[in-house]
């Protein structure tokens, strides 16, 4: 429909004018019956708190309840005003959440494929639940478990981890697929925890923007003005603050337009900008040389092997892991041993605790063991000599005393940060990109210190217990992956899918399987394929083996994911999905999207107003510990179920409902004994089990209460103050500032327990390359190396005429590839901005160059690998003439979903299947596009 609405009835729409009837169509609101009809509404209204579920920022919001005609309907949505996350502000996709609760086109029931008809069509008959598990179980039964696949969504992730692992765990299943870690956690986080030792949704670093005086942002429109409110309202106090935001993007986005320099980089040459950032700090020597000298690893000696690798000084234990490092102390003149795991090196590693001053740079000839050594710091410097304002100029087209002037600023304004960035997946070298960017934070001793980068309140609180448990001799031995901090998690992750030992049919992973074959036969793979859909064709085409074995995949279960629009190309998964191996697609989900077209069986989830989250959760990406959960608003308004309870239930049919509920109760952290009383409960009551651990959260939460503030607390009272508040504040972020900050304090999860500006992971990656090509990448080097995008097979770089650098991202009123755009307030209020939301950006200079005009169809071709889209052509002067952006949320083709449906391109039809070495993240961008118009040549002429 075309017609527009009002923004009286936008407003009425959303609830802020009072009640409506939320069954009826929008476009309706402004008739009598819609008057007369919200008139029966009760002037009673009951506010429950909840999360929102619109993207993965984990908002804490107040749904408004109004009892309709009797019947309980939200009416309105706002944040949660005793939340220090979102500080009582919510977005428009948040408020407008509503909406997907009443969306006519919602999975109402489960439904089953009938018999003859093909995936890709909707094609489906509506059955009981008991019959859909049927079918499932059955099917399951048939298949070995490695043959199965478990497939994750980002609106999954966070919330069910700890029913997800312990599900695949217990079914022997070492295979799950997570699009938040192939796109963003180890695409955009990676670079950054092989310095901080941070990992995770949301253990992330996190941005203190209100107290800093400088910031700098690179590639992240996406975290402050395209997607999180949590990061928004920070970002909106720091320019209150006044301080100075610097933007680099070839887009003037809608975080570039606030900033008070934008500067329009070449696309994909943001490494190169901050190499001459890190050579002109170190050279002017604007950073925090007490910090660095006693809480990174920059001090530390290190030599060049035979093969020209940079290596540490360091005895080893007979574990194979360093017992010591070595420092030069400044004081005695003399090579000291400091410990291999600790927060400082301030100590040597002796018992009398000999005080130390480590150099940061080495006296010349100096020498260990026999080996010339000197520091990682000297190394830096000797490695950045390259990266001179002017050599970064000519790659970025950033004038070079624009380069010089913005290190220098960022340098003598403490405190200042780097944004760390969000969702990386772009190029090849952003995990490189993302590491530099963290170590020059470190550098100016931005680490966890206001108007800096902070610690997550759960990582810390994690990284605490860990450091006890250190201390008093039980190194690795956290308990659950869920539980240990950072990258302790990463290495849980690893032990558990990457080795066949963790199975009893011994079987990895698959993308573990498909990396160690890669390397038998000498061909190139990632080394951390973490939940990655490497290998997967072959896999389900019957054409991969491992040791000798077929290891096929046979069955996909996929919980809140969308992968033919999640992952690139949407090709790619259409023919694994349809392919006649494949026994059996299962899809969890609220909407109709383009994957659950394929699905052989579709088990509708609740919304998130409709349901009580099993557990309690942390306050998602904020710095205080404290803990939320979703409540029920509404009762369900179909025959639809709780993600939790559909795990439970197909473990139960499979015979091991026992020990999966005993793998939740471990990676969750809850009462064993308690959890078992509460089941018992629950089935008498003929209760979801969802109740019994959300029950049990409670009881649970009351013991940590205690422990954590010395204040004793019931279930009852946890549960209380839930109810009321939304939210469980156990310490604010100054307090664990105060008594754990890391590594001032207590160490990060990286294998020194410092911040590691020498990454000794990327030496592990270097050497295990050497062995296999005789050659290092630079992407491997664990001081610098520059990694310079590419973006064509051509020798030479260079544009034609018609030919553009492509670059795409989110927009403020959807999120990444997901259905919630099939909402009626979210579309009225895009059409006024369409071009910009949903078009092809493209220099408006430019533009009528080539003869192209604003809000005419186009044609992009990618031309290193071929495919095609059309868009509708934006054009604009907020964008650099050689480059071309369009949103990622958009070009669904269901049919079934009756707003987003055949709106806007389809993002993942362009793209190729490219993935770089180290974790197999997606190089999105790594091509150039050519434009023309999408009209014939009868309409042209």
């Amino acid at each position: 429909m075309n017609k527009k609405i009002t923004r009286r009835q936008f407003l009425k729409a959303a609830g802020v004018l009072g009640g409506m009837a939320l069954l009826r169509p929008i476009w309706d609101l402004g008739s009598e019956t819609a008057a007369v009809q919200a008139q029966s509404i009760s002037s009673e209204t009951t506010w429950v708190p909840s999360i929102c579920n619109f993207c993965s920022s984990f908002c804490d919001i107040n749904v408004a309840v109004k009892k309709v005609d009797g019947v309980k309907r939200v009416v309105k949505i706002e944040g949660n005003k005793n939340s220090p996350l979102n500080r009582g502000k919510i977005c428009a996709r948040g408020q407008a959440g509503l909406r997907q609760t009443y969306d006519p086109d919602r999975l109402k029931q489960p439904m089953i494929r009938v018999e003859g008809s093909k995936r890709g069509e909707w094609d489906f008959r509506a059955v009981t639940w008991d019959e859909a598990y049927d079918y499932v179980v059955k099917k399951l039964k048939k298949v070995n478990p490695w043959e199965i696949s478990l497939v994750g969504g980002w609106t999954a992730c966070v919330s069910y981890m700890h029913f997800s692992l312990p599900f695949v765990k217990t079914l022997e299943i070492p295979n799950i697929i997570a699009s938040p870690l192939q796109h963003c956690v180890t695409a955009g986080h990676l670079g950054t925890d092989l310095v901080t030792g941070n990992f995770n949704v949301h253990d992330e670093i996190l941005a203190d923007f209100e107290n800093a005086r400088y910031i700098l942002f690179s590639m992240n429109n996406a975290s402050v003005a395209a997607i999180s409110t949590a990061r928004a309202v920070r970002f909106g106090q720091a320019k209150k603050n006044g301080a100075k935001v610097v933007c680099l993007d070839p887009r003037q986005s809608e975080l570039a337009s606030k900033a008070d320099e934008w500067l329009p980089i070449k696309p994909g040459t943001d490494h190169a900008f901050f190499l001459a950032m890190l050579h002109i700090l170190l050279r002017e020597q604007l950073y925090d040389k007490s910090f660095i000298q006693k809480h990174t690893n920059a001090p530390f000696l290190a030599f060049k092997d035979k093969n020209g690798l940079v290596q540490l000084a360091a005895d080893m234990g007979r574990d194979g892991k360093p017992s010591a490092y070595y420092v030069y102390d400044e004081v005695t003149g003399k090579i000291t041993a400091v410990p291999a795991y600790t927060n400082t090196n301030e100590f040597a590693n002796s018992r009398q605790k000999q005080r130390v001053l480590p150099a940061i740079e080495a006296p010349k000839k100096l020498s260990w063991k026999g080996q010339k050594v000197q520091t990682v710091f000297d190394f830096f410097v000797e490695e950045s000599e390259p990266y001179t304002a002017e050599w970064a100029a000519e790659i970025t087209e950033i004038p070079a005393e624009t380069i010089e002037r913005i290190a220098v600023e960022f340098g003598q304004a403490r405190p200042a940060m780097v944004d760390p960035g969000w969702m990386g997946s772009r190029y090849h070298h952003v995990i490189g990109q993302r590491r530099l960017q963290a170590i020059i934070q470190t550098l100016v001793g931005g680490v966890d210190r206001k108007g800096g980068w902070l610690m997550n309140g759960e990582y810390r609180h994690k990284a605490e217990a860990a450091w006890e448990m250190v201390q008093h001799g039980h190194q690795g031995k956290e308990g659950s992956p869920v539980g240990a901090p950072g990258m302790g998690f990463a290495n849980a992750l690893l032990d558990l899918f990457g080795n066949p030992k963790a199975w009893p049919h011994g079987k990895p992973g698959l993308g573990f399987a498909w990396a160690e074959e890669m390397h038998k036969q000498g061909k190139p793979s990632a080394f951390l394929p973490a939940m990655a859909d490497v290998g997967l064709p072959e896999a389900v085409r019957g054409e991969f083996t491992y040791n000798g074995e077929p290891y096929n995949m046979k069955v996909f279960f996929m919980n809140a994911a969308n992968p033919i629009r999640h992952y690139f190309p949407a090709k790619r998964w259409e023919e694994m999905l349809s392919h006649e191996n494949v026994e059996l697609v299962v899809a969890v989900d609220v909407l109709p999207s383009d994957t659950t077209l394929y699905a052989d069986v579709i088990l509708p989830n609740h919304t998130y107003l409709e349901r009580n989250e099993p557990l309690l959760y942390p306050l998602g990406p904020d710095t205080n510990l404290g803990f939320t959960t979703r409540i029920r608003a509404i009762d369900p308004l179909y025959e639809t179920r709780d993600a939790a309870d559909i795990f439970c239930e197909i473990a139960e049919r499979m015979g091991k409902l026992g020990p999966y509920i005993e793998g939740v109760a471990s990676f969750s952290g809850l009462d064993m004994e308690v959890l078992k009383k509460e089941i018992v409960n629950a089935k008498a009551k003929g209760q979801p089990l969802n109740e019994a651990f959300l029950r049990t959260s409670y009881e649970t939460m009351g013991h940590l209460v205690e422990h954590v503030t010395g204040k004793k607390m019931t279930a009852e009272e946890v549960e209380k103050k839930i109810h009321k508040d939304g939210v469980l504040v156990l310490k604010s972020a100054d307090e664990l500032l105060e008594e754990a900050s890391m590594p001032r304090k207590i160490p990060v999860p990286t294998a020194s327990g410092r911040l590691e500006l020498y990454s000794p992971i990327l030496a592990s990656f270097a050497q295990a390359t050497l062995k296999q090509s005789k050659k290092v990448e630079p992407i491997f080097n664990p001081i610098l190396g520059y990694v310079p995008r590419v973006v064509s097979d051509k020798e030479k770089e260079s544009l034609e005429k018609d030919e553009f650098y492509f670059t795409y991202g989110k927009v403020p009123v959807v999120s990444h590839a997901s259905t919630n755009n099939n909402n009626a307030l979210l579309s009225a209020v895009t059409k006024p901005k369409e071009g910009a939301f949903i078009g092809l950006w493209m220099n408006a200079r430019k533009a009528a160059e080539l003869g192209l005009k604003n809000g005419e169809r186009v044609e992009i071709e990618n031309l290193r690998y071929g495919q095609k889209v059309t868009a509708t052509l934006f054009a604009t002067e907020m964008i650099r003439p050689d480059t071309v952006f369009l949103p990622s949320a958009y070009g669904s083709r269901n049919k079934k979903l009756s707003i987003a449906g055949g709106k806007g391109t389809a993002l993942n039809e362009l793209m190729p299947y490219s993935i770089e070495p180290i974790a197999a993240s997606f190089m999105s961008q790594e091509f150039t596009v050519r434009i023309r118009s999408a009209q014939s040549e009868k309409e042209v002429s």
